[in-house]
Protein backbone atom coordinates (compact mmCIF):
# COMPACT_ATOMS: atom_id res chain seq x y z
CA UNK A 1 0.00 0.00 0.00
CA UNK A 2 0.74 3.30 -0.68
CA UNK A 3 1.82 5.66 2.59
CA UNK A 4 1.19 9.64 2.71
CA UNK A 5 2.11 11.43 6.18
CA UNK A 6 3.91 14.64 6.96
CA UNK A 7 5.63 14.54 9.52
CA UNK A 8 6.67 17.41 11.98
CA UNK A 9 9.12 18.65 14.71
CA UNK A 10 7.01 19.82 18.00
CA UNK A 11 9.08 23.06 19.70
CA UNK A 12 9.44 22.48 23.58
CA UNK A 13 7.32 24.90 24.37
CA UNK A 14 3.89 23.54 22.24
CA UNK A 15 4.56 19.75 23.82
CA UNK A 16 2.40 20.25 26.36
CA UNK A 17 -0.53 22.13 24.83
CA UNK A 18 -0.18 19.48 21.80
CA UNK A 19 -0.55 16.71 24.14
CA UNK A 20 -3.79 18.20 25.45
CA UNK A 21 -5.55 18.66 22.19
CA UNK A 22 -5.49 15.24 21.01
CA UNK A 23 -6.27 13.85 24.41
CA UNK A 24 -9.40 16.44 24.27
CA UNK A 25 -9.89 14.74 20.81
CA UNK A 26 -9.65 11.46 22.01
CA UNK A 27 -6.41 9.96 21.49
CA UNK A 28 -5.19 6.78 22.66
CA UNK A 29 -2.02 5.93 23.68
CA UNK A 30 0.24 3.28 22.84
CA UNK A 31 3.78 1.66 22.96
CA UNK A 32 6.12 1.16 20.13
CA UNK A 33 9.11 -0.39 20.35
CA UNK A 34 10.70 -0.82 16.73
CA UNK A 35 14.32 -2.75 15.92
CA UNK A 36 15.63 -1.45 12.22
CA UNK A 37 17.85 -3.66 10.16
CA UNK A 38 20.28 -3.11 8.04
CA UNK A 39 23.87 -4.05 6.80
CA UNK A 40 26.80 -2.53 8.09
CA UNK A 41 27.35 -0.79 4.99
CA UNK A 42 23.83 0.19 4.99
CA UNK A 43 22.67 -1.70 1.99
CA UNK A 44 19.10 -1.10 2.62
CA UNK A 45 19.40 2.72 3.60
CA UNK A 46 21.22 3.21 0.33
CA UNK A 47 18.84 1.70 -1.61
CA UNK A 48 16.04 3.79 0.15
CA UNK A 49 14.25 0.97 2.05
CA UNK A 50 13.99 0.60 6.16
CA UNK A 51 13.27 -2.93 7.27
CA UNK A 52 11.86 -3.27 11.11
CA UNK A 53 10.17 -5.12 13.59
CA UNK A 54 7.96 -3.27 15.62
CA UNK A 55 5.96 -4.11 19.04
CA UNK A 56 2.75 -2.60 19.36
CA UNK A 57 1.13 -3.09 22.33
CA UNK A 58 1.58 -6.91 22.43
CA UNK A 59 1.49 -7.96 18.45
CA UNK A 60 4.67 -7.56 16.60
CA UNK A 61 4.61 -6.61 13.22
CA UNK A 62 6.98 -6.82 10.28
CA UNK A 63 7.57 -3.53 8.20
CA UNK A 64 9.25 -2.61 4.92
CA UNK A 65 9.39 0.61 3.35
CA UNK A 66 10.04 1.53 -0.48
CA UNK A 67 10.81 4.84 -1.89
CA UNK A 68 7.49 6.84 -3.18
CA UNK A 69 6.49 8.69 -5.86
CA UNK A 70 7.22 12.10 -3.56
CA UNK A 71 9.29 13.40 -0.35
CA UNK A 72 5.86 12.47 1.92
CA UNK A 73 5.14 8.77 0.10
CA UNK A 74 6.36 5.62 0.82
CA UNK A 75 5.39 2.42 -0.41
CA UNK A 76 5.01 -0.09 3.06
CA UNK A 77 3.88 -3.71 3.06
CA UNK A 78 2.99 -5.05 6.45
CA UNK A 79 3.35 -8.86 8.02
CA UNK A 80 2.09 -9.45 11.41
CA UNK A 81 4.84 -11.64 13.16
CA UNK A 82 4.69 -14.35 16.17
CA UNK A 83 8.25 -13.04 17.84
CA UNK A 84 10.45 -10.63 17.08
CA UNK A 85 12.10 -12.66 14.11
CA UNK A 86 12.72 -11.33 10.68
CA UNK A 87 10.68 -13.63 7.75
CA UNK A 88 11.94 -12.59 4.36
CA UNK A 89 10.14 -15.21 2.99
CA UNK A 90 6.87 -13.09 2.55
CA UNK A 91 8.63 -10.86 -0.08
CA UNK A 92 9.53 -13.46 -2.25
CA UNK A 93 7.58 -12.79 -6.13
CA UNK A 94 8.36 -9.34 -4.93
CA UNK A 95 10.90 -6.41 -6.77
CA UNK A 96 12.88 -6.47 -3.80
CA UNK A 97 13.04 -10.31 -3.11
CA UNK A 98 16.89 -11.00 -4.80
CA UNK A 99 18.17 -7.89 -2.53
CA UNK A 100 17.11 -9.21 0.45
CA UNK A 101 17.54 -12.64 -0.17
CA UNK A 102 21.14 -11.27 -1.39
CA UNK A 103 21.82 -9.71 2.29
CA UNK A 104 19.72 -11.89 4.62
CA UNK A 105 22.87 -13.09 6.13
CA UNK A 106 24.23 -9.49 7.05
CA UNK A 107 21.41 -8.45 8.39
CA UNK A 108 21.56 -6.77 11.89
CA UNK A 109 19.95 -4.56 14.19
CA UNK A 110 21.29 -1.64 13.64
CA UNK A 111 18.93 0.82 15.86
CA UNK A 112 16.02 0.82 17.69
CA UNK A 113 13.31 3.35 18.84
CA UNK A 114 11.17 3.47 21.76
CA UNK A 115 8.07 6.07 21.42
CA UNK A 116 4.69 6.44 23.44
CA UNK A 117 2.38 7.50 20.71
CA UNK A 118 -0.76 9.38 20.85
CA UNK A 119 -2.95 8.68 18.01
CA UNK A 120 -6.54 9.38 16.64
CA UNK A 121 -8.35 9.52 13.70
CA UNK A 122 -10.42 12.63 12.33
CA UNK A 123 -12.58 13.07 9.90
CA UNK A 124 -11.86 15.63 6.72
CA UNK A 125 -14.37 16.84 3.81
CA UNK A 126 -13.31 13.87 2.06
CA UNK A 127 -11.68 11.25 4.17
CA UNK A 128 -9.64 10.49 7.38
CA UNK A 129 -6.47 11.45 8.62
CA UNK A 130 -4.59 9.93 11.45
CA UNK A 131 -3.07 12.30 13.89
CA UNK A 132 0.12 10.15 15.44
CA UNK A 133 2.20 12.32 18.35
CA UNK A 134 5.62 10.49 19.09
CA UNK A 135 7.82 11.08 22.49
CA UNK A 136 10.71 8.75 22.69
CA UNK A 137 14.05 7.90 21.56
CA UNK A 138 16.30 6.66 18.61
CA UNK A 139 19.34 4.72 20.14
CA UNK A 140 22.51 2.96 18.62
CA UNK A 141 25.35 1.98 20.60
CA UNK A 142 25.20 4.10 23.76
CA UNK A 143 24.22 7.36 21.47
CA UNK A 144 20.34 8.63 21.38
CA UNK A 145 18.30 11.22 19.38
CA UNK A 146 14.70 12.34 21.40
CA UNK A 147 11.89 11.97 19.33
CA UNK A 148 9.34 14.82 19.60
CA UNK A 149 7.23 14.54 16.19
CA UNK A 150 3.65 15.08 14.99
CA UNK A 151 2.55 12.92 12.18
CA UNK A 152 -0.15 13.18 9.60
CA UNK A 153 -1.15 10.75 7.54
CA UNK A 154 -3.81 10.52 4.94
CA UNK A 155 -6.30 7.07 5.28
CA UNK A 156 -8.33 8.14 2.85
CA UNK A 157 -9.75 10.96 0.90
CA UNK A 158 -7.77 13.93 -1.10
CA UNK A 159 -4.15 15.01 -0.29
CA UNK A 160 -5.14 18.62 -0.47
CA UNK A 161 -6.99 17.84 3.05
CA UNK A 162 -4.50 16.21 4.83
CA UNK A 163 -2.18 19.94 3.52
CA UNK A 164 -4.95 21.73 4.95
CA UNK A 165 -5.54 19.97 8.34
CA UNK A 166 -1.51 20.62 8.70
CA UNK A 167 -1.83 24.20 8.33
CA UNK A 168 -4.07 23.81 11.16
CA UNK A 169 -1.50 22.33 13.78
CA UNK A 170 1.46 23.85 12.07
CA UNK A 171 -0.13 27.59 13.03
CA UNK A 172 -1.97 26.53 16.40
CA UNK A 173 1.68 24.62 18.03
CA UNK A 174 4.62 26.71 15.74
CA UNK A 175 5.40 22.99 14.44
CA UNK A 176 8.87 22.70 12.34
CA UNK A 177 8.29 20.49 8.93
CA UNK A 178 10.35 17.41 8.58
CA UNK A 179 11.56 15.37 6.05
CA UNK A 180 13.49 12.88 7.74
CA UNK A 181 11.88 9.88 8.73
CA UNK A 182 13.13 7.85 11.92
CA UNK A 183 14.68 5.61 9.65
CA UNK A 184 17.22 8.48 7.75
CA UNK A 185 17.86 9.37 11.18
CA UNK A 186 18.48 6.20 12.62
CA UNK A 187 20.68 5.56 9.79
CA UNK A 188 22.96 8.53 10.21
CA UNK A 189 23.25 7.82 14.25
CA UNK A 190 24.22 4.33 13.65
CA UNK A 191 26.84 5.54 11.69
CA UNK A 192 27.99 7.99 14.32
CA UNK A 193 27.93 4.58 16.29
CA UNK A 194 30.02 2.43 14.47
CA UNK A 195 32.85 3.79 15.96
CA UNK A 196 31.13 4.33 19.65
CA UNK A 197 33.15 2.35 22.48
CA UNK A 198 29.82 0.65 23.26
CA UNK A 199 29.21 -0.69 19.15
CA UNK A 200 26.04 -2.09 17.69
CA UNK A 201 26.22 -5.49 19.24
CA UNK A 202 24.57 -4.09 22.38
CA UNK A 203 21.40 -1.91 21.17
CA UNK A 204 19.00 -5.46 20.77
CA UNK A 205 19.35 -6.21 24.78
CA UNK A 206 18.59 -2.45 25.95
CA UNK A 207 15.43 -2.91 28.40
CA UNK A 208 12.34 -2.46 26.89
CA UNK A 209 11.88 0.17 29.58
CA UNK A 210 15.09 2.38 28.30
CA UNK A 211 14.81 5.04 26.01
CA UNK A 212 13.12 7.88 27.78
CA UNK A 213 14.78 11.22 26.20
CA UNK A 214 15.44 12.46 29.78
CA UNK A 215 17.29 9.54 30.60
CA UNK A 216 19.87 9.31 27.77
CA UNK A 217 23.20 11.50 27.68
CA UNK A 218 22.99 14.52 24.83
CA UNK A 219 24.91 14.14 21.53
CA UNK A 220 28.45 15.56 21.60
CA UNK A 221 28.68 18.61 19.50
CA UNK A 222 31.13 16.87 16.93
CA UNK A 223 28.30 14.40 17.12
CA UNK A 224 25.48 17.06 16.68
CA UNK A 225 27.57 18.53 13.60
CA UNK A 226 28.21 15.19 11.55
CA UNK A 227 24.40 14.42 11.81
CA UNK A 228 23.15 17.98 11.11
CA UNK A 229 25.24 18.49 7.90
CA UNK A 230 24.66 20.96 6.01
CA UNK A 231 22.80 19.81 2.80
CA UNK A 232 24.26 20.49 -0.45
CA UNK A 233 22.01 20.16 -3.63
CA UNK A 234 21.81 17.46 -5.11
CA UNK A 235 22.77 16.68 -9.18
CA UNK A 236 20.26 15.22 -10.83
CA UNK A 237 20.78 13.43 -13.90
CA UNK A 238 17.90 12.89 -16.13
CA UNK A 239 17.31 10.53 -18.39
CA UNK A 240 17.76 11.72 -22.29
CA UNK A 241 13.92 10.56 -22.99
CA UNK A 242 12.51 12.05 -20.20
CA UNK A 243 9.29 14.31 -20.09
CA UNK A 244 9.29 17.87 -19.41
CA UNK A 245 6.54 17.25 -16.15
CA UNK A 246 8.72 14.38 -15.04
CA UNK A 247 11.78 16.40 -15.39
CA UNK A 248 10.68 19.12 -13.66
CA UNK A 249 9.29 16.81 -10.74
CA UNK A 250 12.90 15.23 -10.27
CA UNK A 251 14.40 19.06 -10.40
CA UNK A 252 11.99 20.64 -8.15
CA UNK A 253 11.91 18.46 -5.53
CA UNK A 254 15.68 18.19 -5.18
CA UNK A 255 15.74 22.09 -4.54
CA UNK A 256 13.22 22.29 -2.64
CA UNK A 257 14.79 19.14 -0.44
CA UNK A 258 17.33 21.43 0.08
CA UNK A 259 15.65 24.76 1.22
CA UNK A 260 13.43 22.54 4.00
CA UNK A 261 16.20 19.91 5.08
CA UNK A 262 18.56 23.11 5.82
CA UNK A 263 15.65 25.00 7.48
CA UNK A 264 14.75 22.20 9.56
CA UNK A 265 18.22 22.08 11.28
CA UNK A 266 17.77 25.91 11.17
CA UNK A 267 15.33 25.68 13.82
CA UNK A 268 17.58 23.38 16.00
CA UNK A 269 15.25 21.01 16.01
CA UNK A 270 15.90 17.66 18.39
CA UNK A 271 17.21 20.21 20.89
CA UNK A 272 20.72 20.36 18.81
CA UNK A 273 22.01 24.12 19.06
CA UNK A 274 24.03 24.90 15.97
CA UNK A 275 27.45 26.97 16.06
CA UNK A 276 27.53 30.55 13.89
CA UNK A 277 29.58 28.57 11.40
CA UNK A 278 26.68 26.04 11.06
CA UNK A 279 24.19 28.50 10.79
CA UNK A 280 25.87 30.37 8.46
CA UNK A 281 26.20 27.19 5.79
CA UNK A 282 22.60 26.34 6.99
CA UNK A 283 21.63 30.22 5.38
CA UNK A 284 23.80 29.63 2.06
CA UNK A 285 22.27 26.25 1.41
CA UNK A 286 19.02 27.47 1.83
CA UNK A 287 19.31 30.90 -0.05
CA UNK A 288 20.86 28.34 -3.09
CA UNK A 289 18.26 26.34 -2.80
CA UNK A 290 15.65 28.80 -3.20
CA UNK A 291 17.48 30.21 -6.21
CA UNK A 292 18.20 27.01 -7.64
CA UNK A 293 13.66 26.61 -7.39
CA UNK A 294 13.48 30.08 -8.94
CA UNK A 295 15.96 29.21 -11.90
CA UNK A 296 13.91 25.81 -12.15
CA UNK A 297 10.98 27.32 -12.57
CA UNK A 298 12.19 29.53 -15.45
CA UNK A 299 13.63 26.54 -17.21
CA UNK A 300 10.65 24.55 -17.03
CA UNK A 301 8.43 27.31 -18.45
CA UNK A 302 4.84 28.83 -16.75
CA UNK A 303 2.82 25.68 -16.62
CA UNK A 304 5.22 24.41 -13.76
CA UNK A 305 4.68 27.99 -11.57
CA UNK A 306 2.92 27.79 -8.19
CA UNK A 307 0.73 30.62 -7.48
CA UNK A 308 2.25 34.36 -7.96
CA UNK A 309 1.59 34.45 -4.08
CA UNK A 310 3.45 31.78 -3.09
CA UNK A 311 6.65 33.10 -5.80
CA UNK A 312 6.44 36.69 -4.02
CA UNK A 313 6.34 35.56 -0.74
CA UNK A 314 9.28 32.92 -1.66
CA UNK A 315 11.33 36.45 -3.03
CA UNK A 316 10.81 38.22 -0.05
CA UNK A 317 12.60 35.29 1.99
CA UNK A 318 15.21 34.75 -0.14
CA UNK A 319 15.85 38.59 0.41
CA UNK A 320 15.90 38.62 3.81
CA UNK A 321 17.83 35.74 4.41
CA UNK A 322 20.35 37.71 1.99
CA UNK A 323 20.81 40.36 4.47
CA UNK A 324 21.99 37.56 6.87
CA UNK A 325 24.02 36.40 4.04
CA UNK A 326 25.35 39.58 3.55
CA UNK A 327 26.73 40.04 6.66
CA UNK A 328 27.97 36.69 6.66
CA UNK A 329 30.33 37.27 3.73
CA UNK A 330 31.23 40.80 4.95
CA UNK A 331 32.08 39.31 8.59
CA UNK A 332 33.96 35.90 7.18
CA UNK A 333 35.03 36.65 3.72
CA UNK A 334 36.04 40.70 3.64
CA UNK A 335 36.83 41.51 6.77
CA UNK A 336 40.38 39.33 6.64
CA UNK A 337 41.04 40.97 3.86
CA UNK A 338 40.25 44.37 4.75
CA UNK A 339 42.67 43.56 7.47
CA UNK A 340 45.45 41.97 5.58
CA UNK A 341 45.66 45.19 3.54
CA UNK A 342 45.90 47.17 6.93
CA UNK A 343 42.73 48.23 8.23
CA UNK A 344 43.09 48.32 11.79
CA UNK A 345 40.94 45.41 13.08
CA UNK A 346 37.54 46.20 14.64
CA UNK A 347 35.86 43.13 17.28
CA UNK A 348 33.28 45.32 18.23
CA UNK A 349 32.04 46.02 14.07
CA UNK A 350 32.34 42.17 13.97
CA UNK A 351 30.59 41.56 17.11
CA UNK A 352 27.41 43.58 16.06
CA UNK A 353 27.38 42.05 12.48
CA UNK A 354 27.37 38.63 13.90
CA UNK A 355 25.27 39.32 16.62
CA UNK A 356 23.03 40.37 14.03
CA UNK A 357 22.86 37.63 11.38
CA UNK A 358 22.67 35.53 14.23
CA UNK A 359 19.19 37.04 15.21
CA UNK A 360 17.89 37.17 11.98
CA UNK A 361 18.97 33.43 10.69
CA UNK A 362 17.19 32.05 14.14
CA UNK A 363 13.95 34.02 14.38
CA UNK A 364 13.17 33.26 10.46
CA UNK A 365 13.79 29.59 10.16
CA UNK A 366 11.22 29.17 12.67
CA UNK A 367 8.75 31.40 12.00
CA UNK A 368 4.80 29.92 11.42
CA UNK A 369 4.79 32.03 7.87
CA UNK A 370 8.24 30.41 6.75
CA UNK A 371 6.71 26.82 7.40
CA UNK A 372 3.89 27.72 5.79
CA UNK A 373 5.27 28.64 2.63
CA UNK A 374 7.54 25.79 3.00
CA UNK A 375 4.35 23.47 3.28
CA UNK A 376 2.82 24.98 0.39
CA UNK A 377 5.26 24.30 -1.48
CA UNK A 378 5.39 20.75 -0.51
CA UNK A 379 1.55 20.84 -1.51
CA UNK A 380 2.45 22.21 -5.27
CA UNK A 381 4.94 19.57 -6.10
CA UNK A 382 3.04 16.41 -4.49
CA UNK A 383 -0.33 17.80 -6.41
CA UNK A 384 1.52 18.57 -9.52
CA UNK A 385 3.03 15.04 -9.13
CA UNK A 386 -0.43 13.33 -8.77
CA UNK A 387 -1.96 15.35 -11.91
CA UNK A 388 0.87 14.47 -14.16
CA UNK A 389 -0.67 12.03 -16.01
CA UNK A 390 -3.51 14.71 -16.99
CA UNK A 391 -1.47 17.08 -18.92
CA UNK A 392 -0.46 15.42 -22.48
CA UNK A 393 1.63 18.63 -23.02
CA UNK A 394 3.87 17.88 -20.08
CA UNK A 395 4.77 14.19 -21.58
CA UNK A 396 6.59 16.06 -24.59
CA UNK A 397 10.01 15.12 -24.45
CA UNK A 398 11.80 17.56 -22.39
CA UNK A 399 15.41 17.55 -24.58
CA UNK A 400 14.53 19.85 -27.21
CA UNK A 401 12.99 22.20 -25.07
CA UNK A 402 15.01 22.67 -22.26
CA UNK A 403 18.58 22.96 -24.84
CA UNK A 404 16.53 25.66 -26.96
CA UNK A 405 15.55 27.85 -23.76
CA UNK A 406 19.45 27.08 -22.49
CA UNK A 407 20.80 28.68 -25.67
CA UNK A 408 18.56 31.42 -25.47
CA UNK A 409 19.65 32.57 -22.34
CA UNK A 410 23.49 31.86 -23.54
CA UNK A 411 22.39 34.11 -26.53
CA UNK A 412 21.43 36.92 -24.79
CA UNK A 413 25.00 36.98 -22.22
CA UNK A 414 27.02 37.08 -25.32
CA UNK A 415 25.21 39.76 -26.44
CA UNK A 416 25.63 41.44 -23.27
CA UNK A 417 29.31 40.76 -22.08
CA UNK A 418 31.43 42.81 -24.13
CA UNK A 419 29.80 46.28 -22.78
CA UNK A 420 30.14 44.89 -19.09
CA UNK A 421 33.15 46.56 -17.91
CA UNK A 422 31.12 49.89 -18.94
CA UNK A 423 27.47 48.73 -17.60
CA UNK A 424 26.76 50.30 -14.01
CA UNK A 425 25.94 47.77 -11.07
CA UNK A 426 22.61 47.30 -11.44
CA UNK A 427 23.50 45.98 -15.06
CA UNK A 428 26.17 43.49 -13.50
CA UNK A 429 24.43 42.50 -10.93
CA UNK A 430 21.34 41.30 -13.51
CA UNK A 431 24.44 39.64 -15.04
CA UNK A 432 25.57 37.82 -12.26
CA UNK A 433 22.27 36.61 -11.80
CA UNK A 434 21.84 35.68 -15.30
CA UNK A 435 24.67 33.10 -15.25
CA UNK A 436 23.95 31.73 -12.20
CA UNK A 437 20.25 30.70 -13.66
CA UNK A 438 22.00 29.43 -16.95
CA UNK A 439 24.46 27.52 -14.56
CA UNK A 440 21.88 25.88 -12.04
CA UNK A 441 19.23 25.00 -15.27
CA UNK A 442 22.46 23.21 -16.85
CA UNK A 443 23.00 21.25 -14.04
CA UNK A 444 19.47 20.09 -13.97
CA UNK A 445 18.73 19.49 -17.96
CA UNK A 446 22.35 18.03 -18.39
CA UNK A 447 20.93 14.41 -18.81
CA UNK A 448 19.03 15.53 -21.33
CA UNK A 449 22.13 17.35 -23.51
CA UNK A 450 24.80 15.61 -25.42
CA UNK A 451 27.68 15.54 -23.28
CA UNK A 452 30.65 16.58 -25.51
CA UNK A 453 29.20 19.93 -25.25
CA UNK A 454 28.91 20.71 -21.35
CA UNK A 455 32.74 20.25 -20.55
CA UNK A 456 33.15 23.26 -22.02
CA UNK A 457 30.90 25.00 -20.98
CA UNK A 458 30.20 23.78 -17.15
CA UNK A 459 33.61 24.85 -17.19
CA UNK A 460 33.19 28.43 -17.95
CA UNK A 461 29.76 28.87 -16.21
CA UNK A 462 31.34 28.17 -13.00
CA UNK A 463 34.75 30.42 -13.57
CA UNK A 464 32.08 33.40 -14.72
CA UNK A 465 30.04 32.75 -11.27
CA UNK A 466 32.57 32.50 -9.28
CA UNK A 467 34.51 35.92 -10.99
CA UNK A 468 30.74 37.99 -10.81
CA UNK A 469 30.72 36.38 -7.06
CA UNK A 470 33.83 37.84 -5.59
CA UNK A 471 32.69 41.17 -7.77
CA UNK A 472 28.96 41.23 -6.06
CA UNK A 473 30.70 41.06 -2.51
CA UNK A 474 32.92 44.41 -2.82
CA UNK A 475 29.46 45.93 -3.93
CA UNK A 476 28.06 44.37 -0.73
CA UNK A 477 30.92 45.44 1.34
CA UNK A 478 31.22 49.08 0.14
CA UNK A 479 27.58 49.66 0.41
CA UNK A 480 27.66 48.56 3.94
CA UNK A 481 30.61 51.26 4.25
CA UNK A 482 28.46 53.94 2.59
CA UNK A 483 25.61 53.44 4.94
CA UNK A 484 25.45 51.72 8.49
CA UNK A 485 29.51 50.83 8.51
CA UNK A 486 30.01 54.75 7.42
CA UNK A 487 30.55 55.37 11.25
CA UNK A 488 33.58 53.51 11.95
CA UNK A 489 37.11 54.83 12.28
CA UNK A 490 38.25 52.67 9.27
CA UNK A 491 35.39 53.18 6.45
CA UNK A 492 37.51 55.33 4.37
CA UNK A 493 40.24 53.24 4.54
CA UNK A 494 37.93 50.26 3.88
CA UNK A 495 36.12 52.04 0.47
CA UNK A 496 39.50 52.83 -0.70
CA UNK A 497 40.73 49.64 -0.86
CA UNK A 498 37.17 48.00 -2.31
CA UNK A 499 37.47 50.70 -4.87
CA UNK A 500 40.81 49.77 -6.35
CA UNK A 501 39.90 46.10 -5.74
CA UNK A 502 36.64 46.55 -7.79
CA UNK A 503 38.74 47.06 -10.82
CA UNK A 504 40.40 44.21 -10.63
CA UNK A 505 37.35 41.71 -9.89
CA UNK A 506 35.65 43.66 -12.69
CA UNK A 507 38.26 42.82 -15.10
CA UNK A 508 38.62 39.62 -13.93
CA UNK A 509 34.49 38.79 -14.41
CA UNK A 510 34.68 40.54 -18.13
CA UNK A 511 37.43 38.11 -18.88
CA UNK A 512 35.20 35.02 -17.74
CA UNK A 513 32.30 36.18 -19.92
CA UNK A 514 34.18 36.32 -22.79
CA UNK A 515 35.55 32.73 -21.74
CA UNK A 516 32.02 31.57 -21.62
CA UNK A 517 30.64 33.58 -25.11
CA UNK A 518 33.33 31.32 -27.24
CA UNK A 519 32.29 27.88 -25.17
CA UNK A 520 29.96 26.37 -27.75
CA UNK A 521 25.82 25.57 -27.46
CA UNK A 522 23.93 23.48 -26.08
CA UNK A 523 23.02 20.17 -27.63
CA UNK A 524 20.07 17.83 -27.09
CA UNK A 525 20.98 14.09 -26.19
CA UNK A 526 21.27 12.15 -29.52
CA UNK A 527 21.38 15.47 -31.66
CA UNK A 528 23.64 16.91 -33.76
CA UNK A 529 25.10 20.49 -33.82
CA UNK A 530 22.93 22.38 -36.82
CA UNK A 531 25.87 23.83 -39.98
CA UNK A 532 26.14 27.49 -39.58
CA UNK A 533 25.08 29.01 -43.14
CA UNK A 534 28.08 30.29 -45.10
CA UNK A 535 27.98 33.74 -45.97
Amino acid sequence: MLERELKFYVPPRRRSGLRQRLKKLGAAPISLHARYYDTANQALARAGIALRLRREGEVWIQTIKLPGPDELSRIEWNHPRPEAVLDLSVYEGTHINALLTELADRLVCRYITHVQRLKKEVPTPTGIVELAYDEGAIMAGGLALPIHELELEGISGDTSDLFELSREWLTEFQLILELRSKAARGDALAQLASGSKTGLQAIAELPESAGKPDKLPPLSEAHQRRIAAPVRNGQPVLAAEVSLGAAYLECANDCLNQVIRNSTFLAAVDGMKPSADQRIEYVHQVRVGIRRLRACWSLFGKAMYPPKPLRDELSETFRVFGQARDQDVIQSELLPRLVQAGMPPDDSFSQALSERGTRARSELAAQTPFQLLLLDLLEHLVLFGDNLAQNSRLGRPAAPILSKRLNKWLDDIRQKAPSFLEAGWDERHLMRKRVKRLRYSMEFAQGTLEPACLTPLRAALVSAQKALGQLNDIYVAAEYYRGAGAKHAAAMFALGWLAATQEHEAQSSYMALQTLAKAGKFIPASGKPRKRKSG
